[in-house]
């Protein structure tokens, strides 16, 4: 994994995490504008395109990250196996910068945890209906 690339990706990977549509576009044209073209910040910044395309798109059958259950120890995995990807001679360049994206994203999940604000969220609209059934009875 090259270091720079996480510290210039690293708000649009946050704004991608936490579901801000529209930082997320600003930042993506920043990271953009910033990598050189090499094969690697090539296949790196396809993937953080994806990463947007994903957060845009609200049909999530094709989409993997929408279809995956976001936790501690999901997120963990996917970083693991990233990381793999990421890091091995019998892939691609473009491969490598691709998957070393993908780790990045999913060391952003592991600190914004987005998942526990959208269990918040259930939360409060679970004892919402609650009170709400209360209050008609």
């Amino acid at each position: 994994m090259k270091q720079p690339n996480l510290q210039l990706a690293s708000a649009y990977l946050r704004a991608v995490a936490e579901r801000r549509l529209k930082d997320g576009e600003k930042e993506f044209e920043q990271v953009r504008g910033a990598l050189t073209n090499s094969e690697w910040n090539r296949g790196y910044l396809k993937a953080l395109e994806g990463l947007l395309l994903t957060l845009r798109s609200n049909d999530n059958r094709y989409l993997y990250l929408q279809r995956v259950k976001l936790e501690d120890r999901t997120v963990k995995k996917l970083k693991e196996e990233f990381k793999r990807h990421s890091s091995s001679e019998l892939h691609a360049e473009y491969d490598r910068g691709y998957f070393a994206a993908l780790t990045d994203y999913a060391s952003t999940l592991e600190t914004v945890r987005p998942w526990t604000s959208l269990n918040e969220d259930e939360q409060r609209e679970d004892v919402a209906e609650a009170e709400a059934e209360t209050a008609k009875s």
